[in-house]
């Protein structure tokens, strides 16, 4: 095998974000090969900065092309002299992306590589520069939920603008924080943020939030680096293939479902019943059980105080967990993560949401 390991990123930022934990597999199974990658978008080139598995990271642009010309004219020719690596999953049989996980999937391109899966966590990473403004950025909200409402893949992802707001309405007790693009619709009630931060720091701010909830989506991909407990309503696509297990995940099923690889982003021709049927108090229950998971009220690294008890959830647990933690915060604080990586497994899906 040559001494380099060359790949080449492909899609939006939900697909690279899937991908990651296969960059990881690969550095574990060749530690002494430099494992370059190209990246075809600033977003992908920003998700991937501070990864250590990864040797070099480069923009595979034509202004860059000064930079290696020697690997991009090769790609170029289509030389054989290297082997590149796409990491795009596009081409797969349809059978398997409805019966695999996606990031299942991906190691079945580096057939060649034999590589093996172990940490199927979503891989992000940032500078302690990050870190300590994301602490110090959430620190003074009560109670944050990070809300990513738009899909640029597929207008069939949408749930209802009015259900959203009545979520919005019917949780005042949670500070919902809307991230995404400055031209996706604004949900009225929620802080506006919508392109007020650049791919990094909306990401980092994740971390620091007590849950989230949204579409398919990046975001809801990023989600899983942290482990965080959020809420992901699925329509068109469906949760074997693209959810996470840290998330509770609302999916109807129905026997039109999932069409994402058939219909794309055309209209649907069924009325979009598979998010139509998705109800406000079903998210609203889900997202309060995940905020009872969640490390709330923690102090946060950097913060400079600690967040206050969500008065809307009213729950007895709840307010136990806020006691124990005010009178021992740093073992209140680790037992409460180790509950949260154990449940966080076997979260349950839209199916058992349903029949509660």
């Amino acid at each position: 095998m040559n001494n380099e390991i060359i790949l080449i990123t492909w899609g939006g930022m939900g697909d690279l974000l899937v991908c990651t934990p296969t960059i990881k597999a690969i550095r574990e199974a060749y530690p002494r090969q430099k494992l370059i990658v190209y990246c075809c978008s600033k977003a992908h080139y920003a998700l991937l900065q501070h990864n250590p598995h990864i040797d070099s990271v480069r923009r595979l642009h034509a202004s860059h092309f000064w930079r290696y010309p020697f690997h991009l004219f090769l790609y170029l020719m289509k030389s054989k002299r290297f082997k590149y690596y796409n990491l795009a999953f596009q081409h797969i049989p349809l059978s398997w992306i409805y019966q695999k996980n996606v990031k299942e999937i991906i190691p079945d391109i580096f057939e060649d590589l034999n590589i093996f899966l172990g940490d199927k966590r979503v891989q992000l990473f940032f500078s302690k520069k990050e870190e300590k403004w994301a602490a110090r950025t959430m620190a003074p909200i009560q109670n944050p939920v990070l809300l990513h409402i738009h899909s640029r893949s597929s207008s069939n992802h949408h749930w209802p603008q009015e259900k959203w707001e009545k979520l919005v309405k019917e949780m005042p007790g949670v500070s919902f924080i809307q991230v995404g693009h400055p031209d996706e619709p604004y949900v009225k009630g929620a802080l506006d943020w919508r392109g007020k931060h650049k791919t990094r720091e909306s990401l980092v701010l994740i971390k620091y939030a007590r849950s989230f909830v949204g579409i398919d989506s990046s975001f809801a991909h990023a989600t899983n680096a942290f482990g965080l407990p959020g809420v992901i309503l699925f329509g068109d696509s469906n949760p074997a293939t693209w959810g996470h297990d840290n998330n509770i995940n609302i999916y109807k099923d129905l026997r039109c479902s999932p069409c994402y690889y058939y219909v794309w982003n055309h209209p649907c021709p069924y009325g979009h019943e598979c998010m139509e049927s998705i109800t406000v108090d079903e998210v609203k229950r889900a997202l309060t059980r995940q905020l009872e998971k969640s490390l709330a009220p923690r102090r946060q690294p950097g913060a400079e105080k600690v967040l206050g008890a969500d008065k809307s959830l009213g729950a007895d647990k709840s307010l136990a967990a806020d006691k124990s933690l005010a009178a021992d915060k740093s073992l209140a604080a680790d037992k409460s993560l180790a509950a949260d990586k154990s449940a966080s497994a076997n979260l349950p899906t839209a199916k058992a949401i349903h029949h509660e």
